[in-house]
């Protein structure tokens, strides 16, 4: 008996057909584009992105209404205000000072005519050493008073001038022009260049041998 030999049909058209590695990879392709939200085709990605960012910041930059140069002279007008301002603060601040220093010696000037009176009389001789101890001690105080500024106004052989001094008296002096100052009964004093005080003074004039009292 003969044995019975297994049929051999084709057999392939029944298996499952395998795709080729080209189609493969695109299928895998359009698979990731698919998990990433975008669309095969598609051009965007990182430089889609920075061309993007490009032109929203071309279309910012010409939305600014001033250019680099009037933004460096609006730049340049602030910092000369500021430059004034601090100007005027420190003016403000040494006239304020050198007010109150004025104030301080027109209430201090008093007491220096006082001890210059007191100065100018001749003392006895066993008041030699106290009157010497004054005398220096008053010095003292104007050499401090003069270093911040304080100055006596010189009056006695100058022309009068009534910027500086007070006429309280004429007198007629043969031989002299008139508008001499002949003595200073008062000192005046400036400060740091303003008048503190007229110099009180008595000047000469012409015309009459009598005194004549002047406000």
């Amino acid at each position: 008996m003969a044995k019975s030999r297994p049929e051999t049909g084709d057999h392939t058209r029944d298996a499952p057909s395998r795709p080729t590695d080209g189609e493969a990879d695109g299928e895998d392709s359009i698979e990731i584009l698919e998990v990433v939200g975008m669309q095969p085709g598609s051009q965007e990605g990182p430089e889609g992105e920075a061309d993007s960012s490009m032109g929203s910041q071309d279309e910012q930059d010409e939305s600014i209404p001033y250019s680099r140069r009037d933004l460096y002279e609006m730049l340049l007008r602030k910092q000369a205000e500021f430059d004034n301002a601090r100007k005027r603060m420190d003016r403000e601040k040494q006239e304020s000072r050198q007010r109150l220093w004025m104030d301080l010696l027109q209430r201090f000037l008093p007491i220096l005519d006082n001890f210059d009176r007191a100065l100018s009389e001749p003392s006895a001789g066993s008041d030699e050493p106290f009157h010497r101890g004054v005398a220096l001690t008053v010095q003292q105080m104007k050499d401090l008073l003069f270093r911040e500024g304080l100055e006596e106004i010189q009056a006695t052989g100058e022309r009068f001038d009534p910027h500086l001094h007070e006429a309280v008296e004429t007198l007629v002096v043969d031989g002299l022009e008139e508008g001499l100052v002949l003595e200073d009964l008062r000192k005046g004093y400036r400060f740091q260049g303003q008048l503190l005080r007229p110099t009180l003074v008595r000047v000469s004039a012409k015309g009459s041998d009598r005194r004549e009292g002047e406000a």
